[in-house]
């Protein structure tokens, strides 16, 4: 009797002390918020950027038809600067879930990388249309309409963006520029 107790309880310590080997193994759900997480720290540092593409992978591979792991491996791709890449997932995710402000955004600014001035313009007006309150797609849309020669549109987004974030300097400066350029007061 003492033997069979002996002998499980070697058995349990073998199994313990195997790599790979664990009395509470880890589930898909755990594996994948360490994924998350871990991207998420390497994301935020300038120095581990690729290392939050492979871990916003990893979580991709766990959960394919994620939209929000197909965001963040997206989002991690274009921090890294591989914005034809970050392009390709970001808008998979967008055709998942297109009520997803962030593929939105962040597609009109990895066109606008690309110089790819339609495109980027398209993606920040659906952005518009799902949060038309925010000061930074209207300063980018005001950038790019500016680019494209068009002043009055420009100005318009410009105008937005001060009123709606009064400290956000760069739409000040490009106002005055405008109105610069143009003879206005």
């Amino acid at each position: 009797m003492i033997g069979t107790g002996l002998g499980a309880r070697l058995l349990f310590l073998c199994l313990v002390l195997l790599p790979g080997v664990s009395d509470t193994p880890a589930t898909v759900h755990d594996r994948l918020w360490h994924h998350r997480n871990l991207g998420k720290a390497y994301y935020e540092n300038p120095a581990t950027q690729l290392k939050a593409v492979d871990e916003f992978k990893q979580a991709l591979d766990l959960s394919p038809e994620s939209a929000r792991d197909q965001v963040n491996y997206g989002l991690a791709l274009l921090r890294a600067g591989h914005p034809k890449e970050a392009i390709a997932e970001l808008s998979k995710a967008q055709k998942q879930d297109p009520s997803i402000p962030h593929t939105w955004f962040n597609l009109g600014i990895a066109y606008k990388k690309e110089f790819d001035n339609e495109r980027a313009i398209q993606q920040l007006e659906g952005m518009l249309k799902l949060v038309p309150n925010e000061a930074a797609t209207h300063y980018n849309l005001g950038v790019l309409y500016r680019q494209a020669g068009k002043a009055d549109q420009a100005l318009m987004h410009f105008t937005a963006a001060v009123d709606l974030n009064p400290n956000f300097a760069a739409p000040h400066f490009q106002i005055y520029n405008a109105y610069r350029e143009t003879g206005r007061k």
